[in-house]
């Protein structure tokens, strides 16, 4: 398991908006995201595929995303190497400061070691905390 939490200078309401928009447009939140479809929305969860470019290298996958207040959860159902979730979860720390964190618990499919990018899942905190406060 991966975690990084920071301060949002944004009400909880805003954070969540942004969290919700997110499932759709991940492009504005995460570091090297194209080609996202959205293959079923109802009101229970979301089913995305996504491409991922990390270094040069793209990977593919599909992932079934649920949200309720104040969590947002994008289980893997496709990926090369890896299996598991990743959780934003916020909650509020003053009217206009909410606390973010981001976890991430995948496990490679093959060795069943947990991924430990400490630094991907910075990025993608800090690229999510400028969008919400800039927009």
């Amino acid at each position: 398991m991966v975690q990084y939490t920071t301060i949002v200078n944004a009400s909880l309401e805003k954070v969540w908006q942004h969290l919700i928009l997110k499932i759709e447009k991940p492009e504005n939140f995460v570091p090297g995201v194209s080609d996202v479809i959205i293959l079923e929305k109802n009101e229970d969860f979301v089913t995305r595929k996504m491409t991922i470019t990390v270094e040069g290298n793209a990977t593919t996958l599909v992932e079934k995303i649920t949200f309720i207040p104040y969590k947002v959860r994008f289980l893997l159902l496709e990926h090369p190497k890896f299996e598991g979730y990743v959780d934003n979860d916020i909650k509020p720390i003053s009217e206009n400061e909410t606390e973010m964190t981001f976890t991430i618990n995948w496990k490679d499919k093959t060795t069943q070691s947990e991924f430990d990018t400490q630094e991907m899942v910075k990025n993608a905190v800090l690229k999510t905390k400028t969008f919400i406060e800039n927009n």
